[in-house]
């Protein structure tokens, strides 16, 4: 079994920002049971990175992903999530919106989404609304936790399922090329035209193969 990997876009900027992606991950790596692991690029920075360097790292992660799970709490949503969960979509790779924020914000609107309406809409994007203090009236902490991390991956699961929207493996090795010339500074010079379409070969594969295997739980 090839193990699929998810680039988890998110805040990482205080304690409870790290430790909490890092929980979540796990128990979500644990209900995935090999199939998906979560990759997190709060763990590949090093304090003498310059930011450009930081930026482009955590791209080079994301291109390199087969999917995305990307934070979206809070009243103003991490705008380094949201560049991210952008290329996410220029490259048709399967993501999970995620809110366990159970607040509303200024900007929803009647039968919208509790964000601004710009990031909804997307294909293959799944959303996952989940509301963690109504969870625990019923649950401890660990458990809520391992209940999420199953849930995430069924959503990826049924979003996965979804055919891509290229045509075929050349439109979205030009999808990705272009990609790497908008993202600039030294992504064009980190993936050479064989990393390329070595990445787009598999996801081409794995997307084959998750048409017919979707272990979607209603």
């Amino acid at each position: 079994m090839t193990t699929r990997k998810v680039y988890w876009a998110g805040a990482l900027f205080n304690v409870k920002e790290l430790v909490g992606n890092r929980m979540l991950a796990d128990a979500f790596d644990r209900k995935a049971d090999g199939r998906w692991e979560a990759l997190l690029p709060q763990e590949s920075e090093s304090e003498n990175m310059r930011p450009d360097a930081i930026r482009d790292n955590d791209l080079e992660l994301l291109f390199s992903s087969d999917a995305i799970v990307a934070n979206f709490d809070g009243n103003e949503l991490d705008s380094g999530t949201v560049v991210e969960f952008c290329f996410a979509k220029f490259l048709d790779l399967p993501a999970v919106i995620l809110r366990t924020d159970f607040r509303g914000t200024s900007v929803e609107y009647e039968g919208g989404e509790p964000w601004n309406l710009m990031c909804s809409g997307y294909p293959r994007t799944e959303v996952l609304l989940y509301n963690p203090m109504n969870e625990l009236r019923h649950m401890d902490f660990h458990t809520m936790l391992d209940n999420l991390g199953e849930r995430i991956v069924q959503t990826l699961e049924h979003c996965t399922s979804r055919p891509t929207i290229f045509a075929d493996k050349e439109a979205a090795y030009a999808a990705f090329e272009h990609a790497l010339k908008v993202a600039g500074g030294s992504m064009p010079q980190r993936f050479t035209e064989n990393r390329i379409r070595e990445i787009i070969e598999k996801r081409h594969l794995k997307d084959e193969k998750s048409l017919s295997y979707n272990t979607y739980i209603q």
